[in-house]
């Protein structure tokens, strides 16, 4: 008896049934009754069902053209780890310091508020000595880098201004012959005209944190000194950014931290309708980080009915039925995740290889070191500063190769569920999600599992509906075996 457990994921539309084939990587429109019966078998001998002969030739010309394989990764281990000595030592690329743990406001849903068990503000800040050490140490780790991107991170990074002016002089005294960029990541409310000059002169990317109208944004964003809302000073910064430094404003992203309690139509309409932002095209948008979070993030049904109603209006502007000037801002980048995710990315393959790694996990210390105030190392600004688990090294001593390689395959600490995940390709979980402060946590990664899954789920509904609706992605994007 032959029998087969196909690797795959079975979803539909109101209009077609489809398959997600783990193994080729690719989407298949299949025929209702196939798709029943693949729902209902998660595995079958091809001769069950030689009852309904039909049936059993279009399964057979499934597996005939290479679909529905057994095979699964046998071993989680991540295909980079051999590299990974060589990558930390010429392959960096980013470097963010973490200037200082202060911060002129205290926003409800902030990583330091005190409701995460992992940080708190402190008055702790890097001095010039351990940023040269840290700048230098990346400098030294990126001869196959051509670009290099320095940040600045707080708490709030503009209470050690003089310090980022520090830096950059120094990194542009040292780095010679390579592209150089500088990004900030600022609540707003400090942005003076020296800063905004200085700022302006060496090509800042800014990320602004405006989380809408007065209402909303003020619920969350306080002062720490008097309590009041920061809405007002910001507003005037930007609209002064606007005016008298219009190049850096071109440069400006705004980050909106989407808490469900409030009203999305309000925040839509507030970026909709402002006269400052008219010009930008999208806005960034994020969810009330739960990583480490003492008590569980709701989610009120009006406000995701609010979303899906504007993701659904975003479909129709990608084939015609509305003009792009009525999506919101604050869902066009969801149409670049799905372009992303499920088309520029997912590449069609031979087939899964017996050792394979998850999605998720980037090479720690690589894309987006992260040096904290201490010269601390760390994969990147998500993961805790407190936590000795994800700790990658200092600046004085160097990586921890060991760890990193530890970090880099969290995926074997849920090995069993992972090996036969129809997520995993596109999982995007990683150390973050499983940090504990004390070990990596099989619990607390699987806890977030089904959030990504059902992130991805909808990512394939929503693609393989604008594929219906006639949006061209290209020809062979989704594989049609409904007529087959």
């Amino acid at each position: 008896m032959n029998i087969c457990k196909p690797f795959i994921y079975t979803f539909q539309t109101r209009l077609h049934h489809y398959l997600y084939d783990v193994n080729t990587n690719l989407i298949l429109r299949i025929k209702e009754e196939a798709y029943d019966f693949l729902n209902q078998h998660r595995s079958f001998d091809l001769n069950q069902i030689e009852d309904t002969p039909e049936l059993q030739q279009y399964i057979g010309h499934l597996l005939d053209n290479g679909f529905l394989s057994s095979q699964r990764p046998q071993i989680i281990h991540h295909p980079k780890t051999k590299h990974l000595e060589h990558m930390l030592k010429y392959q960096l690329k980013t470097l963010t310091l973490q200037v200082t743990q202060n911060c002129n406001l205290r926003c409800s849903y902030c990583v330091y508020s005190g409701n995460y068990d992992n940080r708190g503000h402190s008055s702790l800040r890097m001095d010039f000595e351990t940023a040269k050490k840290c700048i230098d140490f990346v400098i030294d780790r990126s001869v196959d880098s051509e670009r290099l991107d320095f940040g600045f991170y707080g708490g709030e990074p503009l209470i050690n201004f003089l310090l980022i002016q520090q830096c950059v002089e120094y990194i542009k005294e040292k780095v010679v012959h390579r592209d150089i960029g500088f990004h900030l990541t600022t609540n707003g409310t400090l942005l003076n005209d020296d800063i905004l000059t200085f700022l302006n002169e060496h090509q800042f990317v800014l990320t602004v944190s405006l989380d809408g109208d007065k209402e909303n944004h003020d619920r969350n964003r306080r002062f720490a000194v008097n309590g009041r809302g920061s809405f007002d000073t910001i507003i005037a910064n930007v609209d002064k950014i606007k005016e008298s430094y219009p190049d850096l404003f071109e440069w400006i992203n705004f980050n909106v931290v989407m808490d469900t309690r409030n009203d999305f139509g309000c925040v839509n309409d507030f970026y909709a309708n402002y006269e400052t932002f008219e010009s930008l095209y999208s806005v960034r948008s994020s969810y009330i980080n739960d990583a480490y979070a003492k008590d569980e993030v709701m989610y009120r049904n009006t406000f995701i009915e609010q979303r899906g109603y504007e993701v659904f209006k975003m479909m129709l502007s990608k084939f015609g039925r509305m003009d792009e000037s009525h999506v919101s801002k604050l869902i066009k980048d969801y149409y670049v995740q799905i372009y992303f995710r499920m088309f520029h990315y997912r590449k069609p393959s031979a087939g899964m290889p017996l050792e394979a790694h998850h999605g998720g996990p980037c090479v720690p210390g690589v894309q987006r070191l992260f040096a904290d105030v201490n010269g601390n190392l760390y994969p990147c600004e998500r993961v805790s500063e407190q936590s000795e688990v994800v700790q990658i090294g200092n600046v004085d001593s160097g990586f921890d190769v060991d760890k990193i390689s530890q970090i880099l395959n969290v995926g074997s600490i849920t090995e069993d569920a992972c090996k036969n995940c129809w997520n995993f390709r596109f999982c995007t979980l990683c150390v973050a999600v499983a940090d504990d402060l004390h070990t990596l946590s099989r619990e607390m990664k699987l806890n977030h599992c089904a959030v990504v899954k059902n992130d991805v789920r909808h990512t394939l509904l929503d693609f393989c509906m604008l594929n219906e609706l006639g949006y061209d992605f290209s020809d062979d994007t989704i594989l049609d075996f409904e007529n087959a």
